[in-house]
């Protein structure tokens, strides 16, 4: 009946008024002109049913770990005169993480929360849903989907009321460094501060003129044009303590897919090892062989030790994938991306290739600490590993399974890391056509 509604309103009762004249029969125009009257009313209600309708989304925070819930609270404004007789609001969740409210499927990665209610005019009505992360990741809710119509349903319109989503990004698992079988005082070691007979090409105080001797990368071209002479940079003595954090994110030599559990476990192991280090001080970064979402840029956060760095850190890992941008080997090694001088790097594998093994040998003689963090057991990729010279290999795949099985982690750190910047989100927008 809607369709044939929809369809024929207007052609419909011309007909009938047509064949009422032709048959000189009256009462036939007047029921023609009554459908054709109660159809325009009809389809005019429906035209401003959505008008001047808008949706808020509230959510008190957009970072948690797993196991944390976030609440959220949707309301729907009607800003107008006019009743609007029945609404349908569909939100889009997304399926991993739980909703304590039942929905239906919506799509690859959606779930549907529905709701069916009416509004007089300037009234608003408000939900209240709760999210679980079940998963770290990044997670998108919206958009936020209203349907209404007149009152028999003959008519119907839909609109987005909102066109921002909104993203909860939920952490990977984080373990004290205790638990992972290392010592909570010590982990890697006497960590080097930095030693003043090291110059950081970070840190440039000036600039003096060229020497014969200087590579060709210490030019200040800048300076140089402006005098009309080589300037060299002058760089100040390096003198802070630096750990990379470094994931190979393969879980196999050769492509074979990918080993989620091994994953998992190397994503917790590289944010347990960054949060120490950021509890403790230490300039942290970050270099995996993934990419950041929606962005083909490989994952790398430089080191340092400000409020937001072990959030940036988190997040970047809350994104890894399975399929990586390239070598590990090649990213630590990158002439763009030089390593702070005299830095120590925590690699963390499940395998380790010829070429990592190599480059992490290279780094030892150069003067950086390296140590591995195996997330596999022995037999997994047992030849990989020998190669290393020197290098402390840490086994962290029977303390992972425990903590992981036993969901032991730190559960205190959410509010910390949050509180770092603001996270509530309002977002409100208005569908005015």
């Amino acid at each position: 009946m809607r369709l044939l509604m929809t369809e024929s309103w207007i052609t419909a009762p011309i007909a009938l008024t047509a064949i009422g004249i032709a048959a000189n029969f009256m009462p036939l125009v007047v029921i023609a002109s009554l459908i054709f009257g109660l159809s325009l009313a009809a389809r005019i209600w429906t035209r401003l049913s959505l008008e001047r309708v808008s949706a808020a989304r509230i959510l008190e925070s957009t970072r948690i770990f797993i196991g944390e819930s976030v609440p959220i609270e949707l309301t729907v404004h009607n800003n107008k005169n006019l009743p609007a007789p029945w609404i349908e609001i569909r939100e889009t969740l997304p399926s991993g993480m739980f909703s304590d409210k039942k929905t239906s499927p919506g799509g690859p990665g959606k779930r549907i929360l529905r709701r069916t209610t009416s509004l007089s005019p300037n009234e608003h009505i408000r939900w209240d849903v709760s999210l679980t992360g079940e998963e770290r990741g990044f997670f998108r809710i919206g958009p936020t989907v209203a349907k209404s119509g007149d009152l028999f349903g003959f008519f119907q319109r839909e609109t987005v009321l909102e066109h921002m989503n909104t993203n909860i990004v939920v952490y990977p698992a984080v373990y004290e460094i205790g638990q992972l079988g290392l010592d909570s005082s010590r982990p890697f070691g006497d960590l080097r501060g930095g030693n003043p007979i090291f110059e950081d090409p970070v840190l440039v105080s000036g600039v003096r003129e060229y020497l014969p001797s200087d590579n060709l990368r210490r030019i200040d071209w800048q300076a140089t044009a402006k005098s009309g002479e080589l300037k060299s940079r002058i760089y100040e003595p390096s003198r802070s303590q630096a750990l990379i954090v470094a994931l190979n994110i393969p879980t196999f030599r050769q492509w074979q897919g990918s080993d989620r559990v091994l994953l998992e476990r190397g994503v917790s192991v590289a944010a347990s090892v960054a949060y120490w280090a950021s509890s403790t001080k230490l300039a942290v970064g970050l270099i995996a062989n993934g990419a950041f979402p929606e962005a083909d840029r490989t994952i790398r956060i430089g080191a340092g030790n400000g409020p937001e760095q072990i959030s940036q850190i988190l997040e970047a890992l809350a994104a890894v994938q399975n399929f990586t941008t390239g070598e590990l080997a090649t990213e630590l090694e990158n002439p763009r991306h030089p390593l702070p001088i005299g830095s120590t790097v925590v690699v963390i594998a499940a395998v380790m290739p010829p070429a990592l093994s190599l480059t992490l040998n290279k780094l030892r003689k150069k003067g950086h600490i390296v140590n591995v963090l195996r997330t596999s057991l022995p037999d997994w990729d047992p030849e990989g590993f020998e190669t290393l010279e020197n290098i402390p290999l840490i086994e962290v795949a029977d303390h992972m399974d425990i903590l992981m099985s036993g969901g032991t982690e730190i559960t205190n750190q959410a509010s910390q890391i949050n509180d770092l910047s603001g996270q509530t989100v309002h977002m409100s927008e208005s569908n005015e056509e």
